[in-house]
C-alpha cells in the first residue's frame, strides 16, 4: 500500500492553521492529514478546495470519521478539477480500495479540453489556447490570461456566440472525464454536489448529473452560502478568498447530508458498483437535514 510521509509545517497554505500536510508515495501533491492506515477500513474523499477544507479546522471528512467510526482519507486538493483526478492514478487506486468513495462534483471550467489547457496540478491556471480557440476568438490576447475564470469572462465578452461553443465543449469534455474517473474507481461512489457562490463557471447541470446516476451509489446535493467567516482561520489578506468557501457550519451540514447514505453503504460491505443495489439515493439539503427524495431500482 502507499507509504505516507508526514510533513507538518512544510508548505502550509495559510499561517495559523495547521493542516498536517503530508505526501503520498507516487504523487507530487500535498494532502491534508491525518491519513488513515490504508491496511485498515477507510473512506476516500476526493474533491477540490471545499473538500480540502481550506481555512476550516475540522472539515466534513474529519466529522464523518468521528461520527461513523471509520477513518477518512481527505484527498481534496485546493483548486483541483477533473484534469487532476483523471491523471492521478495513485488517488484512483486509493479510492478503489476504500469501503466507499465520496467524490465532489467539480466544475467543468478547470480542466484541459480540446480548446485550452490547464496546469496539471493547479487546475485553475490557464496554460494555453488551441488553434481552434484562437480562430473562434481572433481578437483575444491569450498571453495576458493566467486563470480559467479570467479566460471565460474574456471569451464571453468577446463573442457570446463563440462562448456557447466553448461551453458545449466543456460539457462534453466533463462528461467524458467524469465517466473515466468513475470507471477507474472499483467500488461504491457517492457524488457530493455542492452549490457555492462561485458557481458562475461550473457548467454542470442537472441533466449531466442524471446521466451519471446509474454509475454511482447515490448523489447528495446541498448549497453553501459562504461569506460569514464565522470560525474560519485565515490571513487578513485572504478575507475575500475565505468568504467564497464553506465555513465550519457548512462543513457540519455537508457531513450531516452525507451521513445517511454512507451509513447504509458501510452497512453492506462487499458490494460493488457492478452488483445490483436495492436503493439509489438522491438527497438534497439547504438547512442541514438530508431528505430522501427518491429511491429507484436500476
Amino acid at each position: 500500500m502507499h507509504a505516507l510521509r508526514d510533513t507538518f509545517g512544510f508548505g502550509q497554505p495559510d499561517p495559523g492553521l495547521d493542516y498536517g500536510l503530508c505526501e503520498l508515495e507516487g504523487s507530487r501533491l500535498m494532502f491534508r492529514g491525518p491519513m488513515p492506515d490504508f491496511h485498515h477500513r477507510y473512506i476516500a474523499i476526493l474533491g477540490g478546495s471545499e473538500t480540502f477544507g481550506k481555512y476550516v479546522a475540522t472539515p466534513y471528512s474529519a466529522l464523518l470519521a468521528d461520527w461513523l467510526g471509520v477513518d477518512t482519507a481527505n484527498l481534496g486538493v485546493v483548486h483541483a478539477g477533473l484534469s487532476l483526478f483523471s491523471e492521478e492514478h495513485v488517488l484512483l487506486d486509493i479510492a478503489s480500495k476504500a469501503e466507499v468513495t465520496v467524490l465532489q462534483v467539480l466544475g467543468a471550467q478547470n480542466m484541459s479540453n480540446r480548446l485550452y489547457q490547464v496546469h496539471p496540478r493547479r487546475n485553475d491556471r490557464f496554460l494555453g489556447a488551441s488553434k481552434a480557440l484562437r480562430v473562434i476568438f481572433p481578437t483575444v490576447d491569450f498571453s495576458q490570461i493566467n486563470f480559467t475564470g479570467h479566460l471565460l469572462g474574456t471569451l464571453r465578452e468577446a463573442s457570446p456566440t463563440g462562448f456557447e461553443v466553448v461551453v458545449s465543449e466543456l460539457k462534453i469534455a466533463w462528461m467524458q472525464r467524469m465517466r473515466r474517473v468513475l470507471e477507474a474507481i472499483r467500488g461504491d461512489v457517492l457524488l457530493l454536489r455542492i452549490a457555492t457562490p462561485e458557481d458562475e463557471w461550473q457548467f454542470v447541470d442537472d441533466t449531466m448529473i442524471r446521466e451519471l446516476q446509474r454509475q454511482v451509489a447515490g448523489v447528495v446535493e446541498m448549497a453553501v452560502t459562504g461569506g460569514t467567516l464565522d470560525g474560519m482561520i485565515f490571513p487578513e489578506g485572504e478575507r475575500n478568498a475565505a468568504a467564497k468557501l464553506p465555513g465550519p457550519s457548512d462543513h457540519h451540514r455537508m457531513a450531516e447530508a452525507l451521513l445517511p447514505a454512507l451509513s447504509d453503504i458501510l452497512g453492506h460491505p462487499g458490494q460493488t458498483r457492478g452488483q445490483a443495489r436495492s436503493t439509489r439515493y438522491s438527497f438534497s439539503t439547504s438547512s442541514g437535514t438530508a431528505v430522501n427524495r427518491s429511491a429507484t431500482r436500476p
